[in-house]
């Protein structure tokens, strides 16, 4: 399911408009992003949680050249599905 695909479901299921079930799937998903930029998680029970996971930079070895090198530290987003939705 893509985002026009999961937006014409969601105005179908709520008995909305389109263009309102694409700026409600626009809100969260700018929301979501907004608090993983803070370092701030987003729980929803029963569906999951999304997390921002910090990686600490750490000493790697270069495969084409065999140094050792020191890699940037990050943060990436995760999603964590809940123990309901695994079960489905």
């Amino acid at each position: 399911m893509n985002k026009k695909e999961l937006v014409a479901a969601l105005a179908d299921k709520c008995g909305t408009t389109q263009g309102a079930a694409g700026e409600f799937v626009n809100a969260f998903c700018e929301t979501v992003t907004a608090e993983l930029k803070d370092g701030n998680g987003v729980a929803l029970p029963g569906f999951g949680q999304f997390v921002a996971k910090h990686r600490p930079s750490r000493e790697m070895r270069n495969p084409s050249t065999g140094k050792m090198m020191m890699s940037k530290a990050k943060t990436s987003a995760q999603f964590k599905a809940s123990a309901a939705l695994k079960d489905l």
